[in-house]
């Protein structure tokens, strides 16, 4: 009896045991799962979109699981999947009942911005609304060191807070962000910088992913066929001593305004020298085709967007631009815009696949895609997933212009990339002949790497020469607790036809089984004139020699002395 008795309580502690375990583990695994987000927006028109995609991208450095919706589609049995839910109010409005309920349901926390939380009193009870406020001057948050001026004015809601409640960010005294109980709210209606860095701050709070992670590149820009292999191999080779990785944007044509065109393959010495950039420390990114789309030069055009009518490209360079106003019915408008897409589609696939097949005629494996000023419409991100998985520069929110674009502080994945990610550059490049670049550029890396999570991204021009590379580097270098970037340790998929490059582990692999292009048969032509050149030319001179002795022997033949 009392071996059963023993035997009872070993196994029942056993099982609590087990069962602890149980628990840890899956308490653990739930930490790590990737959160996955509901964004609610409620806008007055398409323009606001701006501040959702910009919403979008600081959500997506935390997760790459984001879905949008409209405030008036929100449904109470879609939400209970998401792990949070995040709601921007980009205009005033009067919510839902529904809405309101669906809300104070949801089991998760939630984050707000802007507009319309003062109706969600159930979860915001401990906040009070004061009308709305004028700032301008520092922002600040209370989880780092950070403190960064405002470029203007800005509105923002005045908000009261109860004792419970916690400020993790204001601007001289005025709460901007404030949270109780999981809930937070923010009170300004844009995330333009620097209200999108001081988000980021309480968003890793939210989505409890507070560890610190300062991230630096440099990458080399606009590289084409005209570019000096000299000058590059310098900058290469102290790269290389530095053990600093980089990027490469690369050009693989260089066009000039009358249309003359010279590819990477008249110039095999640049070859030579980005080939070995490639095995030292730099990874390619394509930086377009030609970078240009009308009669301009390579590196001052835009490829991917009609910057002289300020929108997506409709048409072929050679046609006029139609605009609403050529058309008798909105139905034959509609009709034109489906078509005019259609071309944009078509473009960017055969700019994009001739890109990838010209560089990997060369050996050269782009691992990332830039467009040129960082100009693309929403769909051109769309058709650029099918061959990059990452994205590398500044984002273009909107079709309806190519300025105000956004980079968010970290690497991020949001919902409009579908499935790519941006790598940002957020510290601009050094301008010729102004030394003030420099100090600017090392200003704004004391700011940023305050942060929690941010990248000191920067690009250099090559023919600015190796000196201002050094100044750069040294900046860099300088911040503590940060890592390089090396594009060849991220996980990228490229492909263009029968290509298929990837990368990982600092290794890149390629699957090439396409039939040989146009232009790769051009360079083979070449190849066979260069290396056929001098016996041919010695062929000829034999032959030449022969006949004109076969013609002296016959004219002495043919002599009346003889």
């Amino acid at each position: 009896m009392k071996d059963k008795t023993m035997y009872k309580w070993v196994f029942i502690i056993a099982s609590v045991l087990l069962l602890i375990g149980h628990s840890t583990v899956s308490a653990e695994k739930g930490h790590d799962t990737k959160p996955s987000v509901l964004l609610v927006h409620s806008l007055k028109n398409q323009e606001q979109m701006k501040e959702v995609r910009m919403l979008d991208a600081l959500l997506g450095q935390f997760t790459d699981d984001i879905t949008l919706i409209t405030d008036d589609k929100l449904q109470e049995k879609e939400v209970s999947s998401y792990s949070h839910l995040v709601y921007y109010g980009g205009v005033p409005k009067q919510l839902s009942e529904r809405m309101i309920n669906v809300l104070k349901n949801y089991q998760g926390k939630i984050y707000a911005a802007g507009h319309n939380a003062d109706q969600l009193k159930q979860r915001f009870s401990f906040l009070e609304w004061e009308g709305e406020t004028l700032i301008n001057g520092n922002v600040s948050s209370s989880r780092t060191d950070m403190s960064m001026t405002l470029p203007e004015e800005r509105i923002v809601y005045d908000i009261r807070k109860d004792d419970k409640a916690t400020v993790t960010a204001k601007s001289e005294g005025v709460p901007l962000v404030v949270h109780s109980g999981g809930n937070y709210y923010f009170s300004g209606e844009t995330f333009s910088p620097p209200f999108g860095q001081i988000i980021t701050e309480s968003l890793a709070a939210y989505f409890e992913k507070e560890n610190k992670s300062l991230v630096k590149y440099l990458r080399l820009e606009d590289v084409d066929p005209l570019s000096d292999p000299k000058q590059l191999q310098s900058q290469a080779e102290f790269l290389a001593e530095m053990n600093i990785p980089y990027m490469v944007s690369l050009i693989p044509v260089h066009t000039n305004e009358t249309g003359e065109t010279v590819h990477l393959s008249d110039s095999p010495e640049l070859i030579d020298t980005l080939q070995y950039m490639q095995n030292h420390g730099g990874s390619m990114v394509l930086h377009g085709y030609e970078h240009q789309y009308r009669d301009t030069e390579t590196g001052e055009g835009f490829e991917f967007w009609d910057v002289e009518n300020d929108r997506p490209i409709y048409q072929p360079s050679s046609e006029d631009a139609k605009t609403k106003n050529d058309f008798g019915t909105d139905e034959a408008y509609r009709s034109y815009i489906e078509e005019a897409e259609t071309f944009e589609k078509q473009y960017i696939e055969g700019v994009i696949n001739k890109g990838i097949q010209e560089l990997t005629d060369h050996k050269l494996y782009p691992l990332a895609f830039e467009a040129p000023h960082y100009a693309m419409s929403q769909q051109g991100y769309e058709v650029v997933s099918e061959h990059f998985s990452s994205y590398v520069g500044q984002l273009q929110l909107t079709d309806t212009t190519w300025e105000g674009q956004y980079a968010p502080p970290y690497e991020s994945q949001p919902s409009f990339l579908h499935g790519m990610t941006v790598y940002p550059e957020t510290l601009g490049y050094i301008e010729k002949g102004e030394q003030s670049s420099f100090e600017r550029m090392k200003e704004e890396i004391g700011q940023r790497s305050t942060l929690t999570k941010s990248y000191l991204s920067a690009f250099y021009h090559p023919y600015l020469g190796l000196d201002g590379l050094k100044k750069v580097v040294q900046n860099l270098e300088a911040v503590d607790d940060s890592a390089w970037l090396n594009l060849k340790e991220q996980n990228n998929t490229v492909r263009a036809g029968d290509i298929n490059i990837t990368s990982g582990n600092g290794e890149i692999e390629v699957d090439n089984t396409k039939v040989a292009s146009e232009h790769e048969r051009s360079i083979f032509r070449k190849e066979i004139l260069k290396y056929a050149a001098f016996p041919l030319g010695i062929l000829i001179i034999v032959i030449l020699y022969v006949a004109r002795k076969g013609l002296n022997r016959n004219s002495r033949t043919e002599s009346p002395h003889s």
